[in-house]
């Protein structure tokens, strides 16, 4: 299985982080319209939370951050 290496990682973390702010924006906008989501921010966070480590799990060790 082919591993991600540091900015492949990156910039899927960095889309999740932005995923998670947008989807916690949308719950509390529902929920100030008086409504209720799906999906809780809880939620939200644990699954994102859960999907980070999955790509760092993916994720080429860099050499030269061990060395340090």
């Amino acid at each position: 299985m082919k591993k991600l290496n540091g900015f492949e990682s990156y910039l899927a973390i960095e889309g999740l982080n932005a995923m998670r702010s947008a989807m916690i924006d949308d719950i509390k906008e529902l929920e100030a319209k008086g409504k209720n989501s799906i999906m809780t921010e809880g939620y939200v966070d644990m699954v994102v939370d859960e999907a980070i480590e999955k790509i760092k799990v993916l994720t080429i060790i860099d050499r030269f951050k061990l060395k340090k």
